[in-house]
């Protein structure tokens, strides 16, 4: 698989991922195509942890979080999970911290992914 080595120096497990879709490469590579496109649909802006909506917040967060524990994207689902607890914990600006720190190692996954796709 192209990229296999830089995702796992990130601190990606592709051989779980892989395991996920039964060893099929082409299958994990379109569904890391496709959490590219859930991260730019889903993208989560830092004033959305100070606004009155923390449930449609709540449901990006999960909805992230699922995707990248499917694919073993292991920073990012730790990430997730943790910012996803503050939220349910009453704890939002703790949340924005946590979220704040995932930013830059999502920025880095993603733009691994966009270089070896194709």
């Amino acid at each position: 698989m192209k990229g296999k080595e830089e995702l796992e120096k990130l601190g990606v497990d592709v051989d779980e991922g892989l395991d996920r879709v039964m060893g099929d490469e082409s299958l994990y590579e379109m569904m890391l195509g496709m959490f590219l496109e859930a991260v730019e649909e889903s993208s989560i802006e830092p004033g959305e942890f100070d606004g009155a909506d923390l449930d449609g917040l709540i449901r990006k967060v999960h909805a992230l979080k699922g995707t990248t524990g499917n694919l073993s994207l292991t920073p990012l689902f730790e990430g997730y999970v943790e910012v996803l607890g503050l939220l349910r914990g009453g704890q939002p600006k703790e949340a924005k911290a946590a979220m704040e720190k995932l930013i830059p190692v999502q920025k880095e996954i993603v733009e691994c992914i966009k270089q070896n796709q194709g």
